[in-house]
């Protein structure tokens, strides 16, 4: 029988040619598409969804992850296809970014983590007109349309897509909504019938859409903050050090994790830094998921004294006061 708690497990650790071949492993023992697809994938990307959510994953690790997922479905699809398998899908959503609106790696993240959650997605790409959007949907019978914006000046015309449906008819297609600049706020002047915070909530979002759920997930902000841990009662000997790396997107720092064989800590950096690899991503014509994601690397394994949460937060704050400009290179331990 295929252990699916390892097929879950090298999922959640981005390691795609394992899934692949697992994926392959369980058919050829006579399993189903879709119970591999249930049991293997799609329970394995709820839990990155959920990690993501409590912020124990971000977000390069949730692509890497998703990217596994999709070897998987590699896989999977042709026969869930031939087979009617995608009948009992959890829905189907068409995914694009509105008129005016290069960006789409917070775009291809949602849709990679839907289809983990078991939607047939359908994505049409950037700078989407109506005419698109309407001509995509009369194609694939969408039960919900996602808009994505980057751009305060682009945002507006999710307003314009919303309004060209009613128009036509076709106000029974929900409609979510997301970006850096978007709110619940603005959903709710535009008349959108949801809004995702980040892709983890998105999903929760379809999921209420298609009927499933009481009520429409909250916002981050709106969830009531966790209780603090309580202070560690693991005694470290005196003199102890901890191993940390930082996350690079090119020469940017993005995350800095520490670890010792007791426990681990990940720190993002500022908002700024994120900000920075965005533009720089889209100076670079990078913003697919699998070009932005080619410049993603750890730094070198390193260590210092001092616990991890310590040693994270020190480094983080090197980080910071190295860049004034983020998109300067930067390596703590070269520059002291």
């Amino acid at each position: 029988m295929p252990d699916y708690a390892l097929l879950n497990q090298c999922l959640y650790e981005g390691k795609a040619k394992e899934v692949e071949q697992m994926t392959r492993d369980a058919l050829a023992a006579g399993r189903t598409p879709r119970e591999v697809l249930e049991e293997g994938l799609i329970a394995g990307m709820s839990v990155v969804g959920e990690d993501f959510k409590h912020n124990i994953l971000y977000v390069p690790e949730v692509l890497i992850a998703a990217r596994a997922m999709k070897a998987g479905m590699g896989v999977l699809k042709p026969l869930l296809t031939a087979r009617g398998g995608e009948s009992g899908s959890s829905g189907r959503l068409l995914m694009g970014t509105v008129r005016g609106d290069l960006h789409d790696i917070g775009k291809n993240l949602v849709l990679m983590m839907a289809e983990g959650a078991g939607f047939q997605v359908k994505d049409i790409g950037v700078d989407q007109s109506l005419e698109t959007f309407m001509a995509a949907a009369e194609e694939f019978k969408p039960d919900i349309i996602g808009m994505s914006a980057l751009l305060t000046t682009t945002m507006t015309y999710m307003k314009v897509v919303i309004d060209g449906f009613d128009a036509q008819g076709k106000g029974h297609i929900k409609m979510a909504i997301g970006g850096a600049p978007i709110s619940q706020m603005f959903a709710d002047e535009i008349g959108a019938d949801g809004y995702g915070s980040d892709a983890s909530s998105a999903v929760d979002l379809f999921h209420h859409l298609m009927g499933r759920g009481d009520a429409q997930p909250l916002a981050p902000a709106a969830v009531p903050a966790a209780p603090a841990p309580p202070p560690e009662q693991v005694r470290r000997p005196a003199g102890a050090t901890s191993k940390y790396q930082v996350l690079y997107w090119q020469d940017i720092p993005s995350q800095v994790r520490a670890w010792d064989e007791i426990g681990e800590v990940k720190l993002s950096l500022p908002a700024r830094f994120a900000e920075r690899i965005d533009l720089e991503a889209l100076r670079q014509g990078r913003t697919g998921a699998d070009a932005y994601m080619e410049l993603l690397r750890w730094g070198d394994e390193m260590e210092r004294a001092g616990p991890p949460d310590a040693v994270a937060a020190a480094v983080v704050s090197e980080l910071e006061a190295a860049h004034p400009d983020p998109g300067r290179a930067f390596h703590p331990e070269n520059e002291k």
